[in-house]
């Protein structure tokens, strides 16, 4: 019957006004809700099947809700560094529990009002905690292997590759000196064998301040030396051209291969040369330093030969023991020690004839190898001034005593020298009268606590020290939909999937349609009140219809019954 189908369409009527005025009322007091998501209500007809054209049987209407999920909201910035906001698409990853397990679901958030709680988690207004990949000190994903990989891309979500952002484990980091860079001005008037010094600051991997001096010695015209002495509390200080020969070293002797025929080392204004001598294989205590052999050798040659030190020529001593070794010694008359030729087997193997690592075999003050030495100029000028040639390219320092890893010109620990470049103005010149240090450059730093966090767009955040360091400790994944407006909302304004949303893909922010992340900057409600005020006027005249359709039908039934009386 129409009339009943009209009554019932009224009510139906007010049941999806409600439903609307339900909506308005939650947009309206989650206007200042961080990173809300309007939701609107689209009106759909009931319409029952007319059995006849002259008559018609009423059916109502049916509200659905509609969450504007994918819906950007305007970006507000914020004094907060770890208030956060997506622009573009995507979601942040968060949980209910600081240390998720197989049973506590990961949720899906835009809601960026992040702070640290006592234990230095990342949660925000709603109590849900920020996921992130951990990442190595390059800024690569570490998998509980230990590798690297890209995790980008991929929907793994687990607690065997996630963990929560937790900004309070970070107390300080420092940094080693990789990198110098240096622009000066050698006086080209200088006079051969003048030095010009610059004093540089190093950091060792423990933060320690090393300071070294770089020394310019002028050689010939247009040519220069340099030299650099070990920093105090290290052993060697080693220049190395650019195919990692050795320019020139100072400090500690040390043997970590055989000597090779004709090597010689210069202590002191004295050569020392290692050769393969006819006098038959033998050995020498590896457990003496190299000045306590030669001691031991002088005075061995000393006691068979008593012009040693005073005549010219060749002295020959065949040292005593188990093994025979022959020692040669060539001095010019009155000259006292010079040149010794030893056996080199003999000094480096054992008793057994293994090779053994020569460390440590100096103590003298200072020396400087001379072989294999490249014959090359550390700086080598052109007519006009400007560097045509460079003969060291790198610094090796080794022999720390304070347990610092040595800058061994590894691939991790390698000091790059920058003087500039091969016919350009940019480092070191030689111009004029002159010298002038213009620019001294070099990376590293000391030891630095932790003092703040920094977010870039790609998700990569940065533990920052007060030494101006800064370290890369997580990347935060952006997870994206299929259809986000199918999500399933929760309590704290997040969402859970479900089949509708299809399954999250968990991608590098600012990259392909994952959205960026803007540090110190929240995303607003999407709710517009002005838009909400009007929507109410609307809904309520509606639902004051309907209630006019229900009383009208009323009054119509009621009509009816009077028929019978």
């Amino acid at each position: 019957m129409s009339l009943f189908g009209a009554l019932t369409s009224g009510v139906s009527g007010l049941s999806a006004q409600s439903s609307a005025m339900g909506t308005i009322a939650d947009n309206i007091t989650n206007v200042n809700t961080v990173g809300y998501k309007g939701t609107t209500v689209d009106f759909q007809t009931l319409v029952t099947r007319q059995g006849s054209q002259t008559r018609y049987s009423a059916g109502g209407v049916q509200a659905s809700a509609q969450g504007n999920v994918n819906v950007q909201g305007l970006l507000q910035s914020s004094s907060s560094t770890t208030d956060l906001a997506l622009s573009g698409n995507g979601f942040f990853l968060v949980n209910r529990s600081s240390e998720p397990t197989a049973t506590d679901p990961y949720l899906f958030t835009r809601a960026g009002s992040f702070s640290t709680d006592a234990e230095g988690f990342l949660r925000n207004g709603a109590g849900y905690y920020l996921q992130g990949w951990p990442t190595n000190s390059l800024g690569e994903v570490v998998l509980p292997n230990g590798s690297a990989a890209s995790m980008t891309n991929q929907n793994i979500i687990s607690n065997d590759f996630l963990e929560t952002i937790n900004l309070n484990r970070f107390s300080g980091t420092a940094a080693a000196t990789t990198k110098v860079s240096l622009s000066a001005n050698l006086p080209a008037a200088e006079e051969n064998g003048s030095s010009r010094g610059i004093d540089v600051q190093l950091f060792d991997s423990l933060g320690n301040a090393l300071g070294t001096r770089f020394t310019f010695t002028k050689q010939a015209a247009n040519a220069w030396d340099l030299s650099v002495e070990p920093p105090a509390g290290t052993a060697v200080a080693s220049l190395l051209n650019a195919d990692g020969e050795i320019y020139r070293s100072a400090g500690q002797l040390e043997f970590t291969a055989q000597p090779m025929d004709g090597t010689s080392v210069s202590i002191n204004g004295n050569t020392y040369t290692f050769a393969s001598s006819s006098g038959g294989a033998g050995t020498v205590t590896i457990g003496q330093t190299l000045a306590e052999t030669v001691a031991n050798l002088v005075a061995a040659v000393s006691s068979t030969d008593a012009d040693f030190g005073s005549a010219a020529g060749a002295h020959q001593v065949d040292l005593k023991g188990s093994d025979k070794t022959t020692v040669v010694f060539t001095a010019g008359a009155g000259t006292g020690l010079g040149d010794i030729t030893i056996d080199a087997t003999s000094l480096s193997a054992d008793s057994t004839g293994t090779p053994a690592t020569q460390q440590g075999l100096l103590t003298t003050p200072s020396f400087t190898i001379a072989q294999p030495q490249t014959s090359d100029s550390g700086l080598v000028f052109g007519s006009k001034g400007l560097p045509q040639s460079f003969g060291a390219a790198s610094l090796r320092i080794v022999g720390f005593t304070n347990g610092a890893a040595d800058m061994d010109g590894t691939a991790a620990s390698t000091i790059s020298l920058n003087f500039g470049q091969a016919d350009r103005a940019d480092g070191i010149t030689q111009f004029g009268t002159e010298f002038a240090t213009n620019l001294i450059e070099r990376d590293g730093t000391r030891y630095g606590g932790y003092s703040g966090v920094s977010v870039a767009k790609d998700g990569l955040v940065y533990a920052l020290f007060d030494n101006g360091e800064r370290r890369p400790v997580f990347k935060m994944p952006v997870a994206t939909f299929v259809n986000p407006a199918g999500l399933q909302a929760v309590a704290g304004n997040s969402y859970a999937v479900t089949e509708e949303s299809g399954g999250p893909s968990l991608r590098e922010a600012d990259s392909g349609v994952a959205g960026s992340i803007i540090q110190s900057s929240l995303e607003s409600s999407t709710v517009d009140i002005g838009d909400e005020f009007s929507r109410m006027i609307v809904v309520q005249r509606a639902y004051s219809a309907a209630t006019k359709i229900i009383s009208t039908a009323d009054e119509m039934l009621e009509e009816l019954v009077r028929i019978k009386r």
